[in-house]
């Protein structure tokens, strides 16, 4: 266990400001360019109608257009509409005994291979043989979100009112506020325990668990609890939080593994991004010749990126205002076939990969809060889609077309997956029927705040029995394939996830 930190007092105010004052995000007003000009306003983290469970997301749909709605998974946390913080309280009489999270990183800069696109965007737009005008004026006196890409890219944001640090302490601090008397159980009749959270090996990823860590516990939660770092890496096979890191047939299937994403991906860009980029190069054009600077269908989509990428460094972005409502839109459904066909429902390894972690949990909800009461852990959005496709809560009944946009589709990502993106399992605890004494244990889920409906498993209030979420769960297991069969690995390679156990104090 570490030591104790040496807190200076301005720390602690901030602290006791974030735990006990309103979030800190409200504190920020909205920046306008966010909204559709000027229609929408931000919708409350508190209020709504209590135990509303929806089936899937769309946009938000009580405020206006929002481009956070837009922004395919590079955009800021936000509750989903239908279900905000009252709406995760459990019903009347029943009681959270177990909760299980696995939330994607908070937000942060573009990853080194989208940093080089954006990188080459600029260098092109702003050299100074070219002109801009109009809606791309603006470029001209435009600094990046940051200086020192070198440093930041890959890395959560630090400044502003999203900033992937403030995030993560602040979703810490949150579910301290609705699971404190879990927490308190750590100090059980059987002697204290240490706390222990999980995060794969990426920076940015253990960076996310260190914060929410000082959110949940305090600045001191070294001293309570135990971070365990799991490689990214191939050798793992089944005992992995990255799946996609080890599944080698998934990796290696161009047609139906991960590369099909960027497929469909690159296809619905091709038939939809020309004509945005026909209408931009007109406002960029070469000083000496006075012809349009050529925008191919990448500089656009930078463009887009630049959008979300300075929203989570900045809070607003000028960038978001080059494009029209039906355009974004459509790269949101862009965005969505990506992630649809790359590591969710759209791709058959899914179901295999994302069992892993769902059998995992099957087996902790089982076994109740002896086995522990919280468990927390932190991967990225590769890693999140597999366990929503094995839950088969967001199920599309046909495959996504990369023909046209599905407007009433349920998978869209910028609502299931945004940075910081969460799902979270409760065991909960509620009076059987029929007035006997006896409980029934029932799972629960909600995906970032909002309560959602397991199809063909719902008691009212969207409590799933847990013998019947168990029994569901092995049945679509055996309808995915054994792990180490779908993905082609070896018979020596592990088989299932070990490292989801909790750990009394005296044993660490």
């Amino acid at each position: 266990m570490a030591n104790a930190l040496s807190v200076s007092p301005a720390l602690i105010l901030v602290f006791a400001l974030l735990v006990y004052a309103p979030p800190l995000r409200t504190w920020f007003s909205l920046p306008t360019s966010l909204l559709c000009w000027p229609l929408a306003s931000i919708s409350s983290q508190h209020g709504v109608e209590a135990h509303r469970a929806i089936s899937g997301f769309g946009p938000q749909q009580n405020r206006g257009w929002d481009v956070r709605d837009f922004l395919g998974g590079i955009g800021p946390w936000d509750s989903n509409a239908d279900a905000v913080e009252e709406a995760s309280r459990p019903p009347p009489g029943c009681e959270v005994e177990q909760v299980h999270m696995i939330s994607r990183h908070a937000e942060r800069y573009p990853t080194a291979k989208a940093g080089a696109r954006i990188l080459k965007l600029l260098a092109r737009v702003k050299d100074a043989g070219v002109s801009v005008a109009g809606e791309l004026a603006f470029v001209r006196d435009w600094q990046f979100i940051s200086a020192d890409p070198g440093r930041d890219f890959e890395q959560l944001t630090r400044t502003g009112p999203y900033a992937g640090t403030l995030a993560a302490f602040s979703t810490g601090v949150r579910l301290r506020t609705r699971y404190a008397k879990l927490l308190g159980a750590h100090d059980g009749p059987n002697g204290p325990t240490s706390l222990s959270l999980w995060a794969s090996g990426s920076q940015r990823v253990v960076d996310t668990a260190k914060y929410f860590a000082a959110g949940l516990l305090g600045l001191d939660w070294e001293n309570r609890a135990t971070l365990h770092v799991i490689p990214e890496t191939a050798d793992r096979g089944a005992d992995t939080l990255t799946p996609g890191k080890t599944c080698a047939l998934y990796n290696n299937d161009t047609e139906r593994g991960r590369e099909q994403g960027y497929a469909k991906l690159a296809a619905f860009i091709d038939a939809h991004l020309p004509h945005v980029s026909a209408r931009l190069e007109k406002l960029v054009r070469h000083k000496v010749t006075g012809k349009p600077l050529k925008l191919d269908n990448a500089d656009v989509y930078a463009m887009y990126e630049l959008c979300g990428f300075e929203i989570l460094a900045r809070g607003d972005s000028p960038w978001c205002k080059l494009f029209t409502t039906d355009e974004w839109t459509h790269f949101a459904y862009a965005r969505d076939l990506l992630h649809y066909y790359r590591a969710g429902p759209g791709t058959p390894y899914s179901f295999a990969m994302g069992a892993l972690y769902l059998n995992a949990t099957a087996r902790l909800l089982l076994r109740g809060s002896e086995a522990g009461r919280l468990f927390f852990t932190f991967v990225h959005d590769g890693d999140i889609a597999p366990v929503l496709s094995a839950l088969h809560i967001l199920h599309d009944e046909q495959p996504l077309p990369t023909t046209h946009v599905e407007p009433n589709r349920k998978w869209t990502t910028s609502r299931v997956m945004p940075m910081g993106g969460r799902v979270i399992f409760e065991r909960i605890l509620c009076p059987a029927r029929g007035g006997t004494a006896a409980s029934a244990p029932f799972v629960r889920i909600n995906v970032n705040d909002g309560v959602v409906r397991i199809p063909g498993c719902d008691s009212g209030a969207a409590l799933c029995p847990l013998d019947d979420f168990v029994a569901r769960t092995r049945r679509f297991q055996e309808e995915a394939g054994e792990f180490k069969a779908v993905c082609g690995l070896s018979d020596e390679a592990p088989d299932r996830i070990t490292f989801l156990e909790q750990v009394p104090l005296s044993m660490t």
